[in-house]
């Protein structure tokens, strides 16, 4: 499937689009995660913040990847959807 010259510029704001929903699911993601009442009767390690914070990305960029959010950031910033593009065969 090849779009009329517009496919690398398209993908560019796909995946900005993408970047900038995941960024905010992620902070949305933290502060739920953050209400989560805690406990000191087993410390957490530098190890489990850390893995902690890399799984709430990647749950926000696989729900960024999935949102129609992220296809109406990309509408309003000017990018069209890739069906609405006229293709070549």
């Amino acid at each position: 499937m090849y779009v009329l010259g517009v496919s690398h510029n398209i993908k560019n704001l796909k995946d900005a689009s993408v970047e900038f929903v995941s960024e905010l699911f992620y902070k949305l993601f933290k502060e739920m995660y953050n209400s989560i009442p805690k406990y000191d009767l087993i410390p957490e390690t530098s190890a489990e913040k850390w893995f902690k914070e890399m799984l709430l990305h990647e749950y926000a960029e696989q729900a960024a990847k999935q949102s129609p959010l992220t296809e109406m950031v990309m509408k309003s910033l000017g990018g069209k959807t890739f069906s609405s593009l006229p293709q070549r065969e």
